[in-house]
């Protein structure tokens, strides 16, 4: 069996991608689809919560130190077998609810985590790194891996030159299939130019392909594997946000107190403030508040607020701090709530450390919640609002 091995010490780019992923448990691979894939660690039929951070770190510490296929496999095939996940066993599919003869752990399928992840790794950090380099290296080229034998669609690209933001990379950036070796070379404009200018944009044929475990159905590009239609490292921002909301769901399923902790640390950090400087909208986890789950029925307890609004209060209006927003959670926690009458629009007074704060809750069509407006207000204006809206009991 040839040895993958990790080229060249891995960029901050690309290690923090891996690193950053929450864990996802799940049984089948078509059960996490490829957006989930960009910000969940998962590994098909590895259910155990425990085996699967130990496997995360096991792949992280491999990308950082270089490590050879072969050695890491020589290292943590005793530890997945001890924990009884090798060979084939018995399981029951919780969406079938048939049992099956399960492959788990062997030397091929860890072959195959170890190529995934690191290849996917690898390409994330590509695509982060040339938006901040692409001024100097403004085009990408496509390049044939050294495979026997390549895939026709994929030979077809080799050697298309487009800029970085073109979006035929959107629909073909490697890997593009299991195992694919095909890869993509960041290129200065006088080179591009050496090697004979821009290309014409291939034509993307798309061909509709319907997930079988989740009966949804999706267009992807012919000649891209199910699963690898996408580009890991686009709308990074949102992957992020992702993975914190994966993390703080996880986290609430133990106790509330752990999320509410995980976004106060949140809003106390600059993270905020830089995610309302991106041009991606994103929408940031404010607050958890499992009692207006209930009240309004909502499909989360999670309060969300756009990194617009965001942008907006902290930008040129300097209404209130970044770090502010860590007040949201107490407020919608334990502030007295108004409605007008006939309205589903809520608004949330409470006075911390001796300041008056409102925040308007919103509901979408589809049970998510998120914040309006949040501001610094006066004891005049609530008592204002109290005699025109009714008090929300709990």
């Amino acid at each position: 069996m040839a040895d993958f091995r990790i080229r060249n010490a891995p960029s901050k780019e690309v290690t923090r991608y891996l690193s950053g992923k929450g864990i996802k448990p799940s049984f089948h691979w078509r059960d996490v689809s490829p957006r989930e894939h960009a910000f969940a660690f998962t590994i098909a039929k590895m259910t155990k919560l425990d085996l699967l951070i130990d496997t995360h770190a096991s792949l992280n510490k491999a990308l950082t130190d270089g490590t050879p296929f072969k050695a890491w496999a020589k290292e943590i095939a005793p530890h997945l077998a001890k924990e009884g996940w090798w060979g084939k066993k018995e399981m029951i599919d919780p969406k079938t609810g048939e049992t099956i003869i399960a492959q788990l752990g062997s030397p091929r399928r860890l072959k195959t985590i170890y190529w995934a992840n690191t290849r996917s790794a690898r390409a994330a950090g590509l695509w982060e790194r040339a938006q901040r380099t692409k001024k100097a290296l403004p085009y990408f080229a496509y390049r044939l891996g050294p495979s026997e034998r390549h895939r026709p669609h994929h030979a077809s690209k080799a050697g298309v030159i487009l800029p970085v933001d073109d979006p035929f990379w959107d629909a073909w950036f490697p890997p593009n299939g299991w195992m694919c070796k095909c890869w993509i070379e960041q290129i200065t404009r006088y080179r591009a130019n050496k090697l004979g200018g821009e290309s014409e944009r291939p034509e993307i044929e798309m061909v509709e392909e319907t997930n079988p475990r989740t009966g949804e159905t999706v267009s992807i590009p012919k000649g891209v594997s199910f699963g690898w239609h996408g580009n890991p490292g686009k709308n990074r921002a949102q992957t992020l946000v992702d993975n914190l909301n994966l993390k703080l769901e996880n986290a609430g399923a133990i106790t509330p107190a752990l999320p509410k902790a995980i976004i106060k640390e949140f809003w106390q950090s600059r993270a905020p403030e830089a995610y309302s400087q991106m041009s991606e909208r994103v929408h940031l986890p404010v607050a958890y508040v499992p009692k207006w789950q209930g009240k309004l029925d909502g499909k989360t307890p999670l309060v969300v607020v756009s990194s617009d609004t965001v942008s907006v209060k902290v930008g040129k209006h300097m209404a209130v701090e970044a770090s502010a927003f860590v007040n949201v959670q107490d407020v919608l926690e334990f502030g007295e709530a108004y409605q007008r009458k006939g309205r589903r629009d809520t608004t949330v007074f409470h006075r911390v450390d001796g300041v008056w704060w409102a925040v308007a809750l919103q509901r979408s069509k589809d049970g998510y919640f998120y914040i309006a407006t949040f501001f610094r207000t006066s004891s005049g204006y609530v008592q204002r609002f109290r005699d025109n809206h009714v008090l929300i009991d709990f």
